[in-house]
């Protein structure tokens, strides 16, 4: 089931909201935890019976690693059966990852979380957990599908500290403003981007500078609204339910340095990368050569997460050069006062800008259909051609809210049609730059003033995004 969807939006939504709740406040805990375990998985079933088998088998196999290690005598035993869990886990999802077959929606997500699990488990950091409390923390909805990916801790902490029979209204409130700031980063700014985006990659031999320059901003922040959408969306519904999930999403934008900028794309991706290869391999605590090393091999292992294939190794490559090169360029200029105080004056702007065209850069891979594909993007970027591609992609715009004008331009003013939606599409991404460089959706809804006028403004964002959801993609974080 996806959050944006009418059954989710009008129909599970209210109804586990009200029906956790309710349970909680008259029941016992267990009847309201069963409940939320049901309805986590109607909410998974609904994208189809082999993801759901798939599921249900990796979240058997973690529990029955989980008991195995609770029994074993010894150290050596308990190592043991972490290994051969680990090594389970991971040729699950290579096996989904090499073979010519869709993969189960959020698989990587909810087997990092099994990983991470057993890893506490084994380390001793857990004390013996329930089916119930197990199932709860793995399949929780919220998280299920596109992250977070969560640490033990934080789940079962979150679970059990909750007020039972009380109602925070207030973070109900704002937990339903967060949902629809994220409903509409989703609907409104992602997948308006999506089809200049999907135009341009698909037709990069015929493209000239200006329009591919166009299209790789596009996927910049197609990429940013959808995926941080995503994550308001989560959020906000685990504040209405009265549950806290980890940040995955902290405007990466704004960052100073590339490996900050990736703790911030997502960030509990690359603190899992960090906690379970980074570390374990000496992360920068053994010379120069191995932190180099180390980098690499998290962000060849970040390329292969997203896909197997050349073009996502080379995104890897190029990801952990120019990581690798920003650390050690933030060391040099931490341990030199002059610089470090010549930096505390200097504007953030360039640095950003920095970051922003490098990202840019990689995204060539990152989006291109095979290596060929995006050695061609960038010769044409390369060549400073008149923009007479520009027009044609702006066409592939088609929003169903401007379908009246675009009908009447065609009718009193043909022709003008493209330029109007280059003019739109321009517009777009400069609201998508100011967007990406203030306050976060989720700060904004936590602490905004609650008056009728933005209860109003609230309920009109809402159903234009209601509206606008049968021309909706998914998430691109599904394949993941």
């Amino acid at each position: 089931m996806l959050f944006y969807s009418f059954l989710f939006v009008l129909i599970f939504l209210p109804v586990t909201v009200i029906g956790w709740h309710f349970l909680g406040a008259f029941r016992n805990r267990a009847v309201s935890e069963w409940f939320m375990i049901l309805a986590s998985i109607v909410f998974y079933s609904l994208f189809g019976v082999r993801d759901l088998l798939v599921l249900a088998g990796c979240t058997a196999a973690g529990y029955i690693f989980h008991r195995l290690i609770w029994n074993a005598r010894s150290a050596r035993a308990t190592r043991a059966i972490l290994i051969l869990s680990v090594l389970f886990f991971v040729g699950v999802l290579s096996f989904y990852k090499i073979a010519k077959v869709s993969i189960p929606v959020g698989l990587s997500f909810y087997i990092f979380w099994i990983i991470a699990f057993l890893a506490a488990r084994a380390k001793g950091e857990l004390a013996d957990v329930g089916i119930r409390e197990y199932l709860l923390c793995t399949l929780y909805f919220p998280k299920l599908a596109q992250g977070p990916i969560t640490l033990p801790d934080e789940m079962f902490s979150s679970f059990r500290n909750r007020t039972r029979g009380r109602i925070d209204r207030d973070k109900l409130v704002r937990g339903l403003m967060l949902f629809i700031f994220g409903l509409a980063k989703k609907v409104l700014i992602a997948d308006t981007l999506a089809s200049p985006v999907r135009f341009g990659f698909e037709n990069a031999a015929l493209l000239d500078t200006g329009t591919i320059l166009l299209v790789l901003m596009s996927y910049a922040f197609q990429l940013y609204f959808d995926f941080s959408g995503y994550c308001d969306m989560g959020m906000g519904v685990s504040w209405m339910l009265g549950i806290d999930l980890p940040v995955n999403f902290d405007m990466p934008f704004k960052s100073k340095s590339l490996g900050e900028f990736w703790n911030r794309w997502h960030a509990t991706l690359s603190r899992f990368f960090t906690k379970y290869v980074y570390i374990p391999l000496g992360g920068s605590r053994k010379g120069s050569t191995r932190t180099v090393v180390n980098i690499f091999a998290v962000f060849i292992l970040s390329g292969l997460w997203h896909g197997i294939g050349l073009t996502y190794l080379v995104w890897g490559l190029f990801n952990g050069a120019f990581v690798a090169l920003s650390h050690f360029a933030v060391k040099r200029t931490a341990k030199t006062p002059v610089g470090e105080e010549a930096g505390k004056k200097r504007s953030d702007l360039p640095a950003r800008l920095r970051i922003f065209a490098a990202f840019l850069f990689t995204l060539i891979f990152f989006g291109s259909k095979d290596i060929g594909s995006a050695f061609t993007m960038l010769r044409r970027l390369v060549l400073p051609l008149w923009p007479g591609f520009l027009l044609r992609t702006a066409a592939s715009i088609q929003p169903v809210e401007l379908y009246p004008v675009l009908k009447a331009l065609s009718i009193y003013l043909p022709g003008t049609e493209n330029t109007v939606l280059l003019g739109l599409w321009v517009l777009i991404l400069i609201l998508c730059f100011f967007l990406s460089t203030r306050d976060n959706a989720r700060d904004i809804a936590a602490r905004m003033p609650l008056t009728s006028g933005r209860a109003i403004a609230m309920a009109l964002l809402f159903v234009w995004t209601m509206l606008a959801f049968n021309n909706v993609a998914s998430f691109l974080y599904f394949a993941y």
